[in-house]
């Protein structure tokens, strides 16, 4: 590890790629938010996936693979190689015999050492630590990782819970009491931490989410206008934004039952869209995964569902959400999108982050469970931002200015952190 103040490493891990254009948000701000601090960073990361990509946008940070990525097998055979290289990683972390990585695949090699090397560990920021699936255990793991080589280890702004079951929570309670700084988006998580799984208060932090921050947006009228008509539109053609989300609706008696509500009410409602106002509905990709349930609706509503497809950079997604007349999203960060152009939307809550920080905009009324919701409070709530869209707007516009004039920023608590790591050195110079 560098010495304090000689070029620190930081090392952010659990970011997923760029093939999720919320995530590449809140990892792009994370990066401006560290050299903002420290200037003389250096700065490494674990990606999911999508190296390559990363390495475009941004050069000047070294990435590698996520410990556990299965790159030979599927199935059972790929599922045990993963349990390999994460318990190969693991006995190198924590016993410090980092020879042992050189089992690992060249870019997996490359995470161990990085690693090894790293002053800071930085849990990219976002909504991972939840027991949707097992994905969350490997995410542990890579905190966990930071804390046993020794690493300030922090959480930049993120959401974290649910996590259901004993084991579950007891694993989640040992791996985050040994971090230094947990940065939380909203109430919910703060409670989840301290009052459920008994973390130091005064390791919690409550935080904006750090896209609030993020005001890369494109200004080529041209580029957007031949996005939405590559898409579909008609060159000036009014449109409803929206975004979807395949969930699986854990914890659920029926999850089946609930998952054909959930895509009746928005095939319900962007025919009425239709029907009523002449509005053609285009179901923006912001994460490549939710594609199939956003085609599956398009066939069944026709030709006035239109599907994005492209991959595009956050910038011009934003941008393009920002021509709709309004939004009905259910992915959280397009929501937010909507939102910094203060554009009228309806905001389906799949996870307790979007109610918190709906609550915390003041902007509440204005979201609705994916759960309880049903056709009729939906098209209540959707008609309601068109009948009101300039008053909606304005109302938005002022919640996003309130927001990021009150909440404390990633920047803030990460200063935080530098600073209580230089009082001791203050008290050897002066001893």
């Amino acid at each position: 590890m560098s010495e304090s103040g000689m070029g620190r490493k930081y090392l952010i891990v659990n970011a997923f790629g760029r093939s999720n254009r919320g995530d590449s948000v809140l990892l792009d701000e994370c990066i401006e938010q560290i050299r903002t601090v420290d200037p003389g960073a250096k700065i490494m990361g674990i990606l999911f996936e999508g190296v390559a990509s990363a390495q475009a946008a941004h050069p000047g940070v070294e990435w590698s693979d996520r410990i556990g990525n299965s790159s030979r097998f599927s199935g059972p055979l790929g599922r045990l190689e993963q349990l390999v290289y994460l318990f190969v990683a693991w006995i190198a972390c924590a016993t410090g015999l980092f020879g042992f990585a050189q089992i690992l695949p060249q870019s997996q090699r490359q995470t161990v050492m990085a690693y090894q090397a790293a002053d800071f560990v930085i849990s990219a920021p976002g909504g991972y630590i939840h027991d949707v699936n097992l994905s969350y255990v490997i995410a542990l793991l890579h905190i966990h990782f930071g804390t046993l080589v020794g690493a300030k280890t922090v959480l930049a702004p993120q959401s974290i819970g649910p996590v259901k079951s004993k084991l579950g929570a007891a694993m989640t309670r040992f791996v985050l009491s040994a971090c230094a700084l947990m940065c939380v988006r909203e109430g919910y998580s703060q409670q989840f931490l301290i009052a459920e799984l008994g973390i130091d208060p005064e390791k919690v932090v409550v935080t904006g989410d750090s896209a609030f921050w993020n005001l890369h947006v494109t200004k080529n009228r041209s580029e957007i206008e031949q996005l939405l008509q590559d898409i579909g539109l008609e060159k000036g053609e009014q449109f409803v934004g929206a975004t979807v989300v395949d969930w699986p609706f854990p914890h659920r008696a029926n999850p089946a039952e609930d998952r054909t509500k959930y895509e009746d009410g928005l095939v319900y409602i962007f025919d009425k869209l239709h029907r009523e106002h002449k509005l053609r509905t285009i179901v923006f990709n912001q994460v490549a995964s939710d594609l199939d349930l956003a085609q599956r609706i398009a066939d069944r509503c026709g030709a006035h569902v239109l599907v994005h497809k492209t991959e595009t950079e956050p910038e011009i997604l934003r941008a393009a959400i920002g021509r709709a007349r309004i939004f009905v999203g259910t992915r959280f960060h397009s929501c937010i999108f909507a939102m910094m152009e203060a554009r009228p939307l309806t905001a389906i809550s799949y996870l307790p982050k979007t109610e918190f920080i709906m609550k915390d905009l003041g902007l509440q009324d204005l979201a609705i469970d994916i759960v309880s919701m049903d056709r009729h409070a939906l098209s209540r709530l959707v008609a309601e931002s068109l009948e009101q869209e300039n008053a909606v707007s304005a109302r938005i516009n002022e919640a996003v200015n309130r927001y990021r004039s009150t909440k404390m920023h990633f920047g803030e608590a990460l200063a935080r952190v530098l600073d209580t790591e230089r009082e001791p050195q203050l008290k050897d110079a002066v001893s």
